[in-house]
């Protein structure tokens, strides 16, 4: 279970920008009309839209609202000059006239990615594709602020070659994984929840299947299909977060720039699993509470500053101790196409190996002489909870090509100094390719 509170921060009450130019269920926001399509070319608002955000400004933009609104909003390709009409318009034209006409927004992503590690302590590649299936279906208040959506996802991840991707970290003997996102784990529902607004947006409620790390403890460029893969970036590695399960979520929103987000789920929620027998059978509980500022200041743009503390209950069934931390994150806008993040986590007790985990990162739109591309750059430095392994620390750069509307190709790599749990001090490399199609 999981409670939300939050403000969008610099709207009118109750209500987001995306809101604002199209509300929810209006013909022309049936259309997928999003933050990016209406006011300008920058990261955030091309990437991540966070402060349009569906519970709270601390949720990743790897929820379903999210990216859904990535894949209906305009893309400009660097193949648009051939001036040739993507296919993939002959199934995004009918699922406009589908949004427009019920209410019931579908998306379709499918992400591939090839990582080649390079030095370390072996050179055996890793290969993945993940079928992501999203729907968000407005059934109550479409004409009105006070809406009803019930989301569903599911998604299925496969293995391309000898080992997926995921299985690298074994090989190289790093402390955080380059990556875990792309895995052999099959299909899965990851989502199936309803989110209910009321008193003209100012309360939210969300109750069902979802995750709990895509509400809390993220920062806006969080999202291994079109940003970082390393785990330090693309999800919070020092925080024990359960799998996808039983949650419950209430967002309230008093006031502008500000929001308090507090939750819990299930703790043995498993995402390869539905695990309807724990529902009411089990409730060892993981709990977190977040509170955050969420400013604009003219010289810069829109930021948010928030400060985290998470508890994990003893689990008596997998015989596992409880454990707490806190997480301090900082997102901000600098220019028109530049933008930073911070994130500090502290984790006290045996659930997860790091004791201190720091991050920061920057990205930037447009270097290539398109908006809709995306070159980011991120350090961090992990400190191991047992003495006897050395503190890690990664650096990963990335170039992400809008090549057309429906299409991004990412080329990448990271360069792990003393990988944490590697047999030898020597540096380790890993290149990767990512390729995403969506419609």
């Amino acid at each position: 279970m999981a409670w939300f509170v939050a403000v969008a921060p610099g709207f009118p009450p109750g209500i987001s920008r995306a809101e604002m130019a199209n509300p929810e269920g209006s013909p022309s926001s049936m259309q997928g009309a999003s933050a990016s399509a209406k006011t300008g070319p920058t990261i955030y608002e091309i990437d991540f839209t966070n402060l349009d955000s569906d519970l709270s400004p601390g949720e990743a933009t790897t929820v379903t609202p999210a990216e859904l609104d990535e894949i209906y909003a305009p893309q400009s390709g660097h193949l648009e000059a051939l001036n040739i009409r993507s296919p993939l318009r002959y199934l995004t034209d009918p699922l406009d006239e589908l949004n427009r006409r019920t209410g019931l927004r579908i998306g379709v992503a499918h992400t591939m990615l090839f990582l080649q590690p390079l030095g370390g302590q072996s050179s055996r590649y890793g290969a993945a594709g993940d079928l992501d299936l999203m729907s968000s279906w407005t059934l109550i208040g479409r004409d009105t602020r006070d809406t009803g959506r019930l989301i569903f996802t599911g998604e299925y991840r496969y293995q391309i070659g000898d080992q997926a991707p995921s299985l690298v970290r074994n090989q190289a003997g790093t402390l955080v994984a380059p990556t875990r996102s792309f895995n052999a784990r099959g299909w899965v529902v990851r989502d199936a929840y309803w989110i209910q607004r009321l008193f003209h947006a100012r309360l939210r409620i969300l109750f069902g299947r979802a995750d709990i790390s895509d509400y809390m403890g993220s920062h806006w460029l969080q999202n291994a299909n079109r940003s970082f893969i390393n785990r330090n970036f693309s999800a919070n590695p020092a925080i024990p977060f359960p799998g996808h399960g039983p949650m419950l979520g209430i967002s309230i929103r008093p006031i502008d720039q500000f929001y308090l987000t507090a939750g819990a789920s299930n703790a043995y929620s498993d995402s390869r699993l539905l695990e309807v027998d724990t529902i009411f059978s089990e409730w060892d509980l993981f709990t977190m509470a977040e509170v955050g500022y969420t400013p604009t200041y003219p010289s810069l743009g829109q930021g948010r500053y928030a400060f985290a503390m998470w508890h994990m209950d003893a689990r008596s069934r997998d015989d596992l101790p409880s454990d707490y931390g806190l997480t301090f994150i900082a997102d901000q806008n600098l220019t028109k196409n530049l933008q930073a993040f911070a994130r500090y986590s502290y984790s006290d007790g045996r659930l997860r190996d790091i004791r201190h985990s720091v991050q920061l990162g920057f990205g930037y739109s447009g270097i290539c002489g398109r908006t809709n591309d995306l070159t980011g750059l991120a350090v961090a430095l992990s400190t191991p909870r047992q003495p006897s392994t050395r503190n890690e620390a990664v650096v990963e750069m990335f170039h992400r090509f809008q090549l057309a509307e429906n299409t991004q190709f990412s080329a990448g790599f990271q360069v792990i100094a003393t990988p944490g749990n590697a047999v030898g001090t020597g540096a380790a490399g890993m290149f990767y390719l990512r390729l995403r199609t969506s419609f």
